[in-house]
């Protein structure tokens, strides 16, 4: 019985795509797909940057890396990192998978 309760419950448990994050904490607001902005580069800016490399993405979506894009605006997105602490591991891939459009 517990394990069916178990079952039922992760049932209900919805994770929530790349994109729909970087929609959510309005990402979007200032990364374009492929124009960059006065605000911020745009996500093939990024892409470029990242060579593909989601780990490392992870690690500044974390506030553990420096960054690789524009750093001279680096203190406009610290702020914007921080809505992204309450993120899983699993949501942070997913949307550095996003973002680097994988």
């Amino acid at each position: 019985m517990k394990g069916l309760i178990l079952s039922l419950g992760l049932a209900g448990f919805v994770f929530a795509g790349g994109e729909a994050i970087f929609k959510s904490k309005g990402c979007n607001a200032c990364h374009k797909p492929d124009k960059d902005t006065p605000m911020g580069p745009s996500l093939k800016t990024i892409q470029g940057a990242y060579g593909g490399d989601v780990n490392a993405l992870v690690k500044y979506l974390k506030g553990q890396a420096e960054a690789r894009v524009w750093p001279d605006k680096a203190a406009i997105m610290k702020a914007q990192l921080n809505k992204l602490k309450g993120l899983s591991d699993a949501e942070l891939k997913a949307l550095a998978e996003y973002i680097l459009g994988k």
